[in-house]
């Protein structure tokens, strides 16, 4: 069986695929470009729609790159390719016509962008590039005594936060120092309570120990009366004061 050769447009043929997707974009092209040449000079869409076709066609030219590339590896080997030599010189003619007609909507657009760098910002006037100077200069110095303001502002404020963080410093190593004193007293008074109290326990046991001979010299007689005559003084003393 004979190898089986691609027609020319045949939708299997990868070429055409590819042919379609730049064909496309081409036309997008066209119809940015026209829109472009429709606006008059200096409008700001104009450099807009150059800067969108400058990239499309650098993507088109790539790939119109690529596929001079194919062709030539196809018109190496035409067997294996399965293409014949009309059918290459059809397709060379189309990328070449392709090629020629992207170069001269980059170079519209190229025009157009080199254009609006010479007319400069909107609204910039060229004949007074001096004042227009003068405007930015004095625009940078306002900008600049206003942050040097700020920066001046907020320097006195950190200067005050930092002063008054000093002086809760001062005011808590006073209270510190209060503190401390205070601890010192009670410390001093909590030793002469204890000694206090061990002075009063000695004469406790003191009196104790008088008490127990006392009692033990009385005997028990002794102690019946000493009980007595307290119980007395006791009545007497209740008496007294609630009379």
């Amino acid at each position: 069986a004979r190898p089986r050769r691609f027609a020319m447009g045949d939708v299997n043929d990868p070429f055409y695929l590819v042919k379609d997707e730049i064909q496309a974009t081409v036309d997008k092209v066209r119809g940015v470009l026209e829109r472009m040449e429709r606006l008059p000079e200096g409008n700001s869409e104009r450099q807009r729609y150059a800067s969108q076709i400058t990239s499309e066609c650098e993507s088109v030219q790539w790939q119109l790159e690529e596929l001079d590339r194919a062709t030539a590896m196809a018109e190496q080997d035409f067997m294996r390719f399965k293409v014949d030599a009309n059918e290459l010189a059809s397709r060379k003619r189309w990328t070449a016509a392709t090629k020629s007609t992207v170069a001269n909507a980059e170079r519209a657009a190229r025009s157009e962008l080199d254009a609006a760098k010479r007319r400069g910002p909107a609204g910039f006037d060229p004949s007074n590039a001096s004042g227009y100077d003068q405007g930015i200069a004095a625009a940078n110095d306002d900008y600049l005594n206003r942050e040097a303001d700020n920066q001046q502002l907020l320097m006195r404020k950190q200067d005050a936060d930092l002063d008054d963080i000093s002086a809760s410093i001062q005011r808590l190593g006073q209270v510190g120092l209060t503190i401390g004193e205070e601890l010192e007293t009670q410390g001093k008074m909590i030793d002469e309570l204890e000694q206090d109290v061990d002075g009063t326990n000695s004469r406790l046991a003191a009196a104790q120990r008088k008490m127990n001979q006392v009692l033990k010299k009385a005997g028990v007689k002794g102690q019946m009366c000493i009980i007595v005559i307290l119980t007395a003084i006791l009545i007497i003393l209740f008496l007294i004061a609630f009379m």
